[in-house]
């Protein structure tokens, strides 16, 4: 009997609770906005997201969300026009018992500077997302151009895949260079050539690097390091014209 008893105490105390809670959330629907505000996570980066923008994404329905009863806000709707924004990784929308809507945004994390055979310009971040930002906008990153072109959807399956497979290329070597202190301060710059192949553009001294494919990258890498540190130190920074690393266990380089 004492068992049954506390059977039934338990049953009406969690519907109690879900009772309660939908009562809550009724009464929460029915507050009406009293304030918005925006942050805005740029992960260590310069801005690429801005507040007027987001602002003008959330009031495209209303002139203003400030005075609407939150029952009448469409939050998933709003949190999907906001990741439709190019530079947003991620946003979320909640709403508080105090009537503040609270926009969360994660900007993304821009690692290299695309420009294409087009001359249209696209910052890649991390998985490797193409994305457009307003004009102006700026991230010191490794900047890659010549042979390539976006791939886009009305084009071949072949084609597109090609070009797929070449920007997982570049995004191999430029999160290679990044991780390393010396090659993430020296090189400033990736070319394409015709054959899809790789150079290297640094930032000290005028010689080119001839990278090749990207078999081998962490060989050549390290040859390229132990070049540096013992044969343009010896013989100094502007003494070349080119240093090749397609060959295996050597550095060709060609003098100016």
């Amino acid at each position: 009997m004492k068992r049954v008893l506390n059977i039934t105490i338990w049953i009406a105390l969690i519907s109690g609770i879900f009772a309660l809670v939908g009562f809550i959330d009724a009464e929460h629907k029915k507050i009406s906005c009293k304030d918005v505000d925006i942050l805005i996570d740029y992960q260590n980066g310069d801005p690429l997201v801005f507040k007027h923008e987001v602002e003008l994404v959330l009031n495209k329905q209303f002139d203003t969300l400030v005075g609407r009863k939150f029952n009448d806000i469409d939050l998933p709707r709003l949190e999907n026009r906001l990741r439709d924004i190019p530079a947003v990784e991620k946003a979320d929308i909640y709403t508080t018992i105090t009537g503040s809507l609270k926009v969360r945004i994660k900007q993304r994390t821009p690692i290299l500077k695309l420009i294409d055979r087009k001359n249209e310009n696209y910052y890649v971040d991390k998985f490797g997302k193409l994305f457009k930002t307003a004009p102006g906008a700026s991230n010191r990153v490794i900047v890659v151009n010549g042979y390539i072109d976006k791939p886009e959807p009305d084009t071949s399956k072949t084609a597109v895949n090609k070009e797929v497979e070449l920007i997982a290329q570049i995004l191999e070597m430029v999160n290679f260079i990044r991780n390393d202190d010396f090659l993430n301060a020296q090189i400033e710059q990736i070319y394409v050539t015709r054959n899809r192949e790789f150079e290297l553009v640094p930032k000290v001294g005028r010689q080119l690097i001839i990278f090749g494919g990207i078999n081998d990258m962490e060989k050549k890498f390290e040859k390229l390091l132990v070049f540096y540190r013992q044969g343009i130190n010896k013989k100094g920074w502007d003494q070349y014209k080119t240093i090749n690393l397609k060959y295996e266990n050597q550095v060709v380089c060609s003098k100016n």
